[in-house]
């Protein structure tokens, strides 16, 4: 099992979402923290950066687990 730990820029606390493999879509990890969260696709976009770069994640990347 692989993880990606997220945070809204509105929250203080980490959350985790978790997946099969070495790596996962962006798509599929938008999808994940939209479920976990209760979001809707037609309500928002989120926006992925890297925590330790600042750096915004492309919608073509895959994540790989470090």
């Amino acid at each position: 099992m692989s993880c990606v730990h997220y945070k809204f820029s509105s929250k203080l606390d980490y959350n985790t979402v978790t997946f099969d493999g070495l790596h996962i879509t962006l798509s599929e990890l938008k999808k994940q923290i939209m479920a976990r969260e209760r979001l809707k696709a037609t309500d928002c976009d989120l926006q992925i950066t890297n925590a330790q770069t600042r750096e915004g994640i492309l919608f073509a990347d895959t994540l790989h687990n470090n």
